[in-house]
């Protein structure tokens, strides 16, 4: 009766899971643009961006997450005589959480195109389609079976007694999404000094169409519900060194409801061709109806071609009793490769 009844809250467990599946989320969420929407690929200042971001939260606690997400997107403006392109990506996602090790990889294939609509407004469409797995294990997962009678004790060596139909899955999933731009800077400028710095990004993702099946126990199907991540993200140039950082998102998945709001102050120590390099300082704020976490964040800009920035967030919701107000720390790195396109086909990016 006893195993019965703990097989019959472990699936119960599994289901729920599956009916509330959200997708993993980063604080620094414009640093994660293909993530965010489809249609964000392409649209940055080069010719090739390379990006990793990593995130680690609730070490303190036994359901420790871990999320690790690296892109490359690639833009093919060289040698087109018209203003549209277009742009192609890959991501990988991968995300852990809990002593079962409930695991999400992904692997997607991105494509968008951007026509300008003058020389400093741009609209970009984009879609993404991929196979993901979701998977658990029972290896740290205690079962009624392990524990021994005669001894009183818990004993791994004993087995769970317990025999999953299905621990592993496979689906295709696939989003689409639109973005628009407005830049200070034209697109017929040929080389950026960092002199008109102000732009506008505006747009939202929607993912999971498919809404591909989630579920673990035979017979049973959960959806995984399409997420909308409706968002705006802007820099303010207020001065000659100085830049105002705003973004603000949201992410609207069945029930579920997520806010984000942050705030930046950049100084450019350095703007001569060549030498440029700048910091940031910023914080933001993730809330839902009881409010979650805040975070600052530190970001280092160097030859506006590598990017590094650091946050931590502090938990200030209910779960703050078992996570000591310790949340998770975030890093994100991003390269950016520029190259100039032969001559008499020269191009400038269009974008910053």
């Amino acid at each position: 009766m006893v195993r019965q009844t703990l097989l019959s809250l472990l699936c119960l467990l599994l289901w729920v899971s599956g009916l509330q599946a959200q997708d993993f989320h980063y604080s620094q969420f414009s640093y994660a643009p293909l993530h965010l929407n489809p249609a964000l690929t392409g649209v940055f200042a080069g010719n090739t961006r390379i990006a990793a971001s990593y995130r680690s939260q609730w070490n303190q606690v036994p359901v420790a997450y871990e999320t690790f997400t690296v892109t490359a997107d690639h833009k093919y403006t060289c040698g087109r005589a018209r203003p549209g392109f277009f742009s192609s990506g890959v991501a990988l996602n991968y995300d852990q959480a809990g002593d079962s090790r409930l695991a999400l990889a992904e692997v997607g294939l991105y494509g968008s195109y951007t026509r300008p609509l003058n020389k400093q407004s741009f609209v970009t469409v984009g879609l993404n389609a991929g196979l993901g797995q979701r998977s658990f294990k029972t290896d740290d997962l205690r079962f009624d079976e392990n524990f021994d009678v005669l001894l009183g004790v818990f004993n791994p060596n004993l087995g769970s007694g317990e025999a999953f139909a299905n621990t592993s899955h496979i689906f295709f999933d696939a989003g689409v999404g639109i973005n628009f731009r407005w830049q200070a800077l034209q697109s017929g400028a040929l080389i950026d000094l960092l002199e008109k710095r102000s732009k506008l990004d505006i747009g939202i993702g929607i993912h999971h169409l498919p809404q591909p099946d989630m579920s673990f126990i035979e017979d049973v199907k959960v959806s995984l519900p399409i997420r909308y991540s409706p968002y705006a993200t802007g820099i303010i140039q207020v001065g000659d060194p100085l830049d105002v950082h705003l973004a603000g998102m949201a992410q609207f998945q069945s029930t579920y409801r997520q806010y984000l709001a942050t705030i930046g102050a950049k100084l450019h120590l350095n703007r001569e061709p060549g030498q440029q390099w700048s910091v940031m300082v910023g914080a933001g704020y993730r809330f839902d109806e009881f409010g979650d976490a805040w975070y600052p964040a530190l970001e280092i800009n160097y030859h506006e071609i590598i990017r590094a920035s650091l946050s931590y967030d502090f938990n200030i919701s209910e779960f703050q009793i078992a996570t000591n107000r310790r949340g998770g720390l975030e890093l994100n790195v991003r390269y950016l490769i520029k190259k100039v396109c032969p001559l008499p086909n020269f191009k400038f990016c269009p974008l910053i």
